[in-house]
């Protein structure tokens, strides 16, 4: 395995762990929400952008480099969202989160729940192999991404 590919699954398993106590037991500190939040979504930006370099043709296409960066992606796609719950990290500082997203509460989480489906769905179509369904499924993840960041991110 790649080191790359190790520290990114080191990273992912260490999120998913620390999600599942944020969300138990919240963020006692603003500033840790916020900073919690903020390197989840890197993570998954980091992945993101990696297979939109393929679909766009920036990079050769690898499916298999695709389907890992696919699982990654899935894997972090519920971890972020904890982060946005906790009093004073709304927005928070040093953050680039809108007062829209508290102020629409309900559609914010619906959107990340579209999010959570949107790279279940992408990691399903690239574990098929089918090139022209993954970017399918990229593109319908990427209009998610697009339509909270315009509504939700300075």
């Amino acid at each position: 395995m790649k080191l790359t590919q190790l520290i990114t699954a080191g990273l992912v398993g260490t999120f998913v762990l620390i999600g599942s106590a944020a969300a138990q037991n919240a963020f006692n500190d603003a500033d840790k929400a916020v900073e919690y939040r903020q390197k989840a979504l890197s993570v998954m930006q980091n992945n993101f952008a990696a297979m939109g370099d393929m679909v766009k043709g920036d990079v050769a296409w690898d499916s298999a480099v695709f389907a890992a960066r696919a699982a990654d992606f899935a894997a972090m796609s519920s971890i972020p969202w904890s982060g946005f719950e906790t009093e004073g990290a709304k927005p928070g500082n040093n953050t680039d989160a809108l007062p829209a997203i508290w102020e629409n509460w309900s559609d914010f989480q619906e959107r990340a729940e579209q999010l959570e489906s949107d790279a279940q769905a992408l990691l399903s179509a690239a574990q098929g192999g089918d090139e022209a369904a993954m970017k399918r499924s990229f593109m319908a993840a990427a209009r998610n991404c697009k339509g909270c960041h315009d509504q939700y991110k300075d």
